[in-house]
């Protein structure tokens, strides 16, 4: 059972929606409804839902700032936009926001049926994708893995367990990961890697083996390698030229 938020300040568009919904879609469970912006945020925040119908125009906040707070702790939401006004600006906004479609008002009941359905095909997506967690674990995994990461680099982690420690599939991970970092999970672990040991190397008298290891690294010519490539010259080499030029 999926669970929906209508957000929309007309009593009577309200009760449209839910006829029109609850005749048609037994696999979803009309959570609530918010007459404002404000009381969006704060019954998304309770409830969770997986799915939203957002009117723009509503009092205190208006449906993109809405959604624009709500993103922050429900990134997976989908979002179904209701419009009376055919305004550009919003529209593109709400792209941006991953919103799944652009209704204008009113809506006909063909039109919200052709955008459930979109979004419904969308959700089983989802949930294949994740293994079977509490929704509250997945509001945030790019932080958590980034976070993740930054504390357990020095030692033996993979792709498959950060994707694990955030709940996520991990080839549906690696992919998101690269769409919101910019780079690959691989290049992104290296390259803490070698920040820290370039630190070391500068900073310290470990050997090139115990620096290996201290980032994560067991084997120091694979160590090597990896420096090189992020830094065009070998361990030991930078360590000369970082000396020299103290002195």
């Amino acid at each position: 059972m999926y669970k929906l938020l209508i957000a929309e300040d007309e009593s009577l568009e309200r009760k449209a929606l839910r006829i029109i919904l609850q005749k048609k879609f037994d696999n979803v469970e009309i959570i609530n409804d918010a007459k404002t912006g404000i009381e969006a945020i704060d019954l998304a925040y309770k409830y969770r839902p997986e799915i939203i119908i957002m009117d723009i125009k509503m009092p205190e906040k208006n449906g993109i700032e809405a959604l624009e707070s709500i993103t922050q702790f429900l990134p997976y939401v989908k979002t179904i936009i209701l419009t009376a006004y055919n305004d550009f600006d919003f529209a593109k906004r709400a792209i941006q926001l991953g919103v799944i479609d652009y209704i204008l008002k009113p809506a006909r009941p063909s039109e919200l049926y052709q955008s459930m359905d979109k979004v419904m095909g969308l959700l089983p997506n989802i949930n294949d994708n994740f293994v079977d967690v509490p929704s509250s674990s997945k509001s945030d995994p790019i932080n958590e893995a980034i976070n993740y990461i930054h504390k357990n680099f020095n030692n033996n982690i993979s792709l498959e367990s950060v994707s694990s420690h955030v709940y996520l599939n991990p080839q549906y991970f690696s992919r998101y990961f690269k769409s919101h970092t910019g780079v690959n999970f691989i290049d992104y672990v290296s390259q803490i890697r070698i920040q820290e040991a370039k630190k070391l190397l500068a900073s310290t008298n470990k050997s090139i083996s115990n620096i290996s290891l201290s980032v994560g690294y067991i084997d120091p010519s694979y160590f090597s390698k990896v420096f090189i490539k992020y830094e065009g010259v070998a361990p030991h080499k930078y360590r000369w030229v970082v000396n020299h030029d103290r002195a």
